[in-house]
C-alpha cells in the first residue's frame, strides 16, 4: 500500500472474535460481515466520505490480539 493511502483502525471495546459464530468449515459468520458493512455506510452517509473503498472485519483471534497489543 502506498505511503499517501489514508487509513483508520478502530477497535470496538465489548466485542470479540468468539462473538461471531463460525460455520462449519471454521469461517466466521455474516453477521461480522453486515457488523463491516453497516459502519462501512456510517462513515459514507453521516460523515460524506464516499471515498470510502471498504471496511473489514477482523475475527481471526490470533490478528484481533496482535492489533490490540499495537493500541
Amino acid at each position: 500500500m502506498p505511503e499517501d493511502e489514508s487509513r483508520l483502525f478502530i477497535e470496538i471495546r465489548g466485542v470479540g472474535p468468539s462473538d461471531f459464530p463460525v460455520d462449519g468449515d471454521g469461517h466466521s459468520s455474516d453477521e461480522a460481515v453486515a457488523l463491516a458493512d453497516d459502519i462501512h455506510d456510517l462513515v459514507r452517509e453521516e460523515y460524506g466520505k464516499t471515498d470510502v473503498t471498504g471496511v473489514v472485519p477482523v475475527v481471526n483471534p490470533d490478528a484481533h490480539e496482535r492489533l490490540a497489543e499495537q493500541c
